[in-house]
């Protein structure tokens, strides 16, 4: 009998990608940018209409605490 584990083969070589010329790196950021550009412009456009009123509403209320703090600043001076 034999008890002794069976040799194992050893492990393939890791593939190694040649390395990237800068030319090529920057080709890449530059792919990046521009998805990341144009990702962020279509949620914008899908955000637009669900944010319009939300902001509108906000400005009307900034602009009541503008009109109030000056009527108080008004009375104060």
């Amino acid at each position: 009998m034999n008890n002794l584990p069976t040799k194992r083969e050893p492990p393939a070589e890791p593939e190694i990608e040649a390395t990237a010329t800068w030319r090529e790196l920057g080709d890449r950021v530059r792919d990046v940018m521009k998805d990341f550009i144009k990702e962020g412009k279509d949620l914008e456009r899908d955000l637009e209409p669900r944010l319009l009123p939300a902001l509108k509403r906000l400005k009307t209320e900034i602009e009541k605490l503008i009109a109030k703090l000056e009527k108080r600043a008004g009375k104060q001076g």
